[in-house]
């Protein structure tokens, strides 16, 4: 399902592409602009740096996605190569620029956490612009609905439909907002990016009850929800043991005061 946002000649500029693209420049110009305010790298390295987590999110994105559809790309495996047909999965995209990232970064001498901690804030801005063009699109559509603000995808039925876009775009929005918010309270280094994982992942369980999307057990849990499940477990535990850890050495490093 590609939709036409609009035209230049014979070139046709797709909704989502649009938006990806979009997001992939404003997110440049802020990460840039803050990377060099806190003097961490200069523009021309976070450059690189953004072709570098491109290349690996999108390997990421597509392998992810591939193997949660695994059914239908054993049957079809050249299918796998055709990204025009759409396919992408943000989580994938996470982890796959997130070790292609961490590699690029130790390998260019940058301070990969500081970074990692900048880009975060971001992150879910560029979350929601990408969100907007599965809105125009007509992707990533929610389940039938009764309500008042539910409406119909023309290219899949009639039936009213929760806009599970712009849950996403809104949760995005809070989840920005959190992270700005504590953008100053680097409890350690990545906390802010392991923060934005954990916040993603809460969002993204919620946003799919409302999503056109596979059940697997239960009769309600769908299979990004279990993925969901296991990050935020994850990244909550870590997040705990390193403030865990930051309080003890605190206190191992305090003088003691005689009494």
């Amino acid at each position: 399902m590609r939709r036409v946002l609009f035209s230049i000649g014979r070139l046709e500029i797709y909704s989502y592409g649009f938006a990806v693209a979009l997001a992939l420049f404003l997110g440049l110009i802020w990460v840039g602009k803050a990377v060099e305010k806190r003097g961490v790298a200069k523009f021309d390295q976070v450059v690189d740096l953004a072709i570098q987590l491109f290349i690996g999110g999108l390997v990421g994105a597509r392998l992810f996605y591939v193997i949660t559809e695994y059914s239908y790309y054993l049957k079809n495996p050249l299918a796998i190569f055709k990204l025009t047909d759409g396919g992408l999965s943000f989580f994938g995209m996470i982890i796959g620029a997130y070790i292609w990232g961490v590699l690029y970064a130790k390998r260019a001498n940058l301070p990969t956490w500081q970074l990692a901690d900048i880009i975060a804030v971001y992150l879910p801005l560029g979350y929601a612009l990408a969100r907007v063009g599965c809105l125009f699109n007509g992707c990533c559509y929610g389940v039938p609905s009764k309500l008042p603000w539910a409406f119909a995808i023309p290219a899949v039925d009639n039936l009213p439909r929760h806009p599970a876009q712009i849950y996403a775009i809104i949760a995005s929005l809070l989840v920005f907002l959190v992270l700005w918010l504590l953008r100053e309270n680097r409890y350690f280094p990545g906390f802010l990016f392991w923060l934005y994982v954990d916040l993603y992942a809460v969002s993204r369980f919620i946003v799919e009850f409302f999503r056109e999307t596979p059940v697997i057990a239960f009769g309600w849990l769908r299979v990004t929800q279990a993925f969901c499940l296991l990050v935020i477990a994850a990244t909550t535990a870590y997040i705990i043991y390193r403030f865990r850890r930051k309080t003890g050495v605190e206190k191992d490093a305090s003088p003691d005061i005689p009494g």
